[in-house]
């Protein structure tokens, strides 16, 4: 780890916090975050967040992990937050190997929680692309979480036409080969004031204050914006599509998961996540009806069903 060390008294984390980075074995720096519980520590948790997110964009979810008994492990993604990026220009969200977040997921956790010998049992969390990188780490390393939540899993894009979806594979597919890896994919938004927030919002949550919040925070730490995709990146989520999809995959996963979807869902395919979840003894799948993506950033209506959702899935012996 590096000698510098953030202070975290600020409005955006939580204040009982630890924030530092780590070097992992590529070179690549991640910001990881420990936040230790405020009542009596009941276990460990790692919580993985969405693609294009942050540390401090979970603060209310992790103060209520907190308060929940767990020490709950975070960090930022290779590619956004306060992580390396890995281009030239910051702005680009480009990670052609989403099988090297897995093994980031690897190394934060022997490097960091495993080694310390806990005696409580450790649990994962993830939301949205953290959870595709959740699964693809739970079917790998089968024996290190005792349980997992899985909230708006990324199994697929929400694209419901599928002949647009092979043309877009094939576009993306030639972009790639001609060496447009690099190139920002239409449509893609190139800085932080191109964005459509009000078209984001009515997406993401139901909650204005909670998206707002979200937003202020990269008003005021810009360096964690991170924008669109570029074609190197869809290049790589559709690999690991596949990969998902293939047979036996996630079925072959024994550790006991709650998989919760947003009823309201325009960003992930739902149908997906169904399919590959189908016939699992060990996944219970529940349907957040009204609710949005960012499930975790939902209006109280929303948020409190997941809140215990979790915590029931995670206490229960």
């Amino acid at each position: 780890m590096e000698e510098n060390t953030i202070s975290n008294n600020n409005n955006f984390l939580p204040e009982n916090c630890f924030i530092d980075y780590m070097i992992v074995n590529d070179g690549t720096r991640l910001r990881w975050g420990l936040f230790p519980a405020t009542v009596e520590k009941k276990a460990s948790l790692l919580l993985l967040n969405g693609h294009r997110d942050f540390i401090e964009k979970q603060t209310e979810l992790i103060e209520f992990l907190q308060s929940a008994g767990f020490d709950v492990y975070s960090y930022d993604h290779r590619g956004q937050g306060g992580s390396d990026r890995k281009l030239d220009n910051q702005k680009k969200s480009h990670n052609p190997d989403f099988g090297l977040m897995v093994e980031d997921i690897h190394e934060i956790i022997e490097r960091l929680i495993i080694s310390k010998n806990l005696k409580e049992p450790l649990y994962l969390c993830a939301h949205s692309m953290g959870t595709h990188l959740a699964i693809r780490y739970l079917h790998e390393y089968p024996d290190v979480f005792k349980k997992a939540v899985l909230m708006a899993p990324f199994t697929n894009f929400y694209i419901r036409n599928k002949t647009m979806t092979f043309f877009m594979e094939i576009y993306i597919y030639l972009a790639n080969i001609f060496g447009f890896s690099n190139f920002f994919a239409p449509g893609q938004a190139r800085h932080s004031g191109i964005i459509n927030h009000d078209y984001a919002f009515s997406r993401l949550t139901h909650d204005r204050a909670r998206y707002d919040w979200a937003q202020d925070v990269l008003n005021k730490k810009p360096e964690l914006f991170v924008g669109g995709v570029t074609f190197g990146w869809l290049k790589g989520a559709m690999k690991s599509i596949k990969l998902l999809k293939s047979a036996n995959y996630v079925s072959n996963i024994k550790t006991p998961l709650l998989v919760l979807l947003a009823g309201e869902e325009y960003v992930v395919d739902n149908n997906t996540t169904f399919q590959i979840f189908d016939g699992m003894q060990n996944a219970t799948l529940k349907t957040i009806k009204g609710a949005r993506h960012e499930l975790y950033l939902e209006t109280d209506e929303f948020r409190d069903q997941l809140l215990e959702e979790l915590n029931d899935h995670l206490t229960e012996n």
